[in-house]
């Protein structure tokens, strides 16, 4: 790490904000570069720890018949958590169905399940205005956060 990227810490924002164009982008390709290589340090070092503690966390979740959530071993002095995590995923166009069914039972699908209805922005977009303009009451637009890219201004088509 540069001693430039090392003052950035403690500098205030005021005099950081201050420095040219070309010295932000500097900073920021230096920074980049080295998140780059800790999530590449950090992945190898995920890597070796799950090839440590894979054999010992599958036998303990057998004996325990879990096959989902937390299990913790001892290792010497480090307490080791492992945790296989449950993704459940639905397929929306059968639960579409589902809910279709439930409603002509004379059932109320939402007692049973959330239901969230999305309308992507481009397919918005496409719409007529009369179809739009029904939908608008129901459509909020907030800003999000803003973004700033720095690269190098290549002039001349270099």
């Amino acid at each position: 790490m540069s001693p430039d990227l090392e003052a950035v810490i403690n500098m205030p924002m005021s005099d950081l904000s201050a420095k040219s164009g070309d010295e932000l982008l500097k900073l920021v390709d230096e920074a980049e570069a080295l998140l780059e290589q800790a999530t590449i340090l950090r992945e190898w070092l995920e890597s070796a720890i799950a090839c440590k503690y894979v054999y010992k966390a599958t036998n303990l979740r057998a004996e325990l018949q879990q096959e989902f959530g937390f299990v913790q071993f001892e290792d010497g002095q480090v307490k080791v958590t492992s945790e296989v995590p449950k993704a459940s995923t639905w397929d929306q166009k059968k639960l579409s169905a589902i809910a279709r069914m439930l409603r002509e039972q004379g059932e109320d699908p939402e007692s049973l399940m959330d239901v969230q209805y999305t309308i992507p922005d481009t397919r918005f977009d496409e719409w007529p205005e009369v179809i739009q303009n029904s939908f608008r009451p129901a459509l909020s637009i907030r800003h999000g956060r803003p973004c700033y890219q720095l690269s190098a201004n290549h002039k001349g088509g270099k």
